[in-house]
């Protein structure tokens, strides 16, 4: 009797995603009338006010002996796969909104929390996890808007500003973060009491965003071949299978001990959809297109997810 709703809470933000889709597609009004107003920046400081007050930062400063893997992390994740993304990307044959999601998605830094968890499971070094979060979110912050800036003129897809990008996603990210950060030793036991809820609540805000989106594109949506669909699906799944070939290469020609191996290759092939979606919401682009670049963003999460659990499983019985 008790399968379905822990089924339901285990797997809720990808359950949420697929279900805000079809709702936004199906029955679009609700959607379009919250998009007028401001929720969705209300929706995005929500996520990192909860991220940061989840965030666990007292084992950061155990993983600063593994250099040579925050090195090649911080590297990977903020330069390397979004180029290499881009130029995978741009060589296929995607509808132009469904290539500007791809390169979005590829340019923002780590997961805040599937990575981490991905790490336990494969019985990873949780510490250099943790590391490459905090560090790749916050530098992130200052690196993405000028990469994604940089690489969208490079193709002429989109015109962005990166130093406006900087001043939003500073507002939007960074504040919020440091005011969740700076919660912890006000409301260190309730935290810890009400972590799953806190953890629903973001998601319930994370998912709101494509929400509005998909019912903003409903029209341009429903016009949308099904095969196109299904590409961006597949090259999610090339991409990440590179980002995760390129990495563990890496890491085996650093010679880096297995746990710590493990944890780099899981952190530095995942992107983070909170980050994606936020930066979405600040693209000078019509409302009406922000839900088909939407939509490679979400897929490309969900296909990481299920991939990487796939190798954190194996990899859990690998001493």
């Amino acid at each position: 009797m008790n399968r379905l709703p822990t089924l339901l809470k285990k797997h809720f933000l990808p359950i949420g995603l697929v279900s805000v889709a079809l709702l936004g597609l199906n029955f679009p009004p609700p959607g379009i009338y919250m998009a007028g107003l401001p929720t969705q920046y209300l929706a995005v400081s929500i996520i990192f006010i909860c991220s940061g007050m989840l965030l666990r930062t007292s084992e950061v400063r155990t993983a600063l002996s593994a250099w040579k893997a925050t090195a090649w992390g911080c590297f990977s994740i903020l330069f390397l796969t979004p180029l290499v993304g881009i130029l995978v990307i741009f060589r296929l044959p995607l509808d132009p909104e469904f290539q500007v999601g791809l390169a979005l998605f590829c340019c923002v830094p780590t997961t805040l929390s599937s990575g981490i968890a991905l790490t336990t499971q494969a019985r990873g070094n949780m510490a250099l996890a943790l590391l490459l979060t905090v560090l790749t979110n916050t530098l992130g912050i200052f690196t993405v808007p000028f990469v994604l800036e940089r690489l969208l003129e490079a193709t002429g897809k989109v015109e962005l500003s990166g130093g406006e990008l900087f001043m939003d996603l500073c507002l939007s990210i960074l504040l919020p973060l440091t005011l969740g950060r700076l919660l912890q030793p006000f409301l260190g036991e309730w935290i810890g009491r009400n972590r799953t809820r806190i953890t629903m609540a973001s998601n319930l805000a994370l998912i709101s965003i494509p929400w509005m989106k998909f019912s903003q594109s409903a029209d341009r949506l429903a016009h949308t071949a099904s095969a196109s669909l299904a590409l961006v699906v597949l090259a999610g799944v090339l991409i990440h299978l590179l980002y995760l070939g390129i990495n563990d290469a890496a890491s085996r020609l650093l010679r880096l001990p297995l746990e710590v191996r493990k944890a780099l290759v899981i952190l530095a092939s995942q992107k983070s959809l909170p980050v994606a979606m936020t930066v979405l919401a600040f693209l000078p682009v019509p409302a009406e297109t922000k839900g088909l670049i939407a939509i490679p963003c979400i897929t490309s999460h969900l296909t990481q997810i299920f991939l990487d659990a796939f190798l954190a499983t194996r990899w859990g019985h690998t001493a």
